[in-house]
């Protein structure tokens, strides 16, 4: 593996898709975006990418106050590949996967 490996994904095919984040994570992300040299939109491409690699698929209770939001994104091919496949294995809506994923990566795990 090399320094571009572990610093950058490869190109890769992404495809548009709406998933409801609830507002406090998408809002959580938006000032990391002007941390890092990332979108919000990669930033949730990698929080899916360390979900799908860990499989921490830990529910979280969501506040009676939280609201979700629909947000249109660009989605590397092999992400919606594995929120399938985790959606299989666990049978927990792609939605909430998405949202666990941005959960544990706001949480460090």
């Amino acid at each position: 593996m090399s320094a571009l490996d572990i610093l950058f994904f490869k190109r890769e095919k992404k495809y548009r898709r709406n998933y409801e984040i609830d507002d406090k994570l998408y809002s959580e992300l938006e000032p990391l975006s002007r941390v890092y040299e990332a979108s919000v939109n990669d930033l949730i491409n990698a929080s899916i990418y360390l979900l799908i690699k860990s499989e921490d698929v830990t529910i979280y209770k969501k506040s009676r106050n939280e609201i979700s939001v629909t947000h249109t994104l660009l989605i590397r091919e092999s992400n919606i590949a594995g929120l399938e496949h985790l959606k299989e294995r666990y049978g927990i809506s792609i939605y909430r996967l998405v949202n666990i994923a941005i959960k544990n990566m706001l949480a460090g795990k």
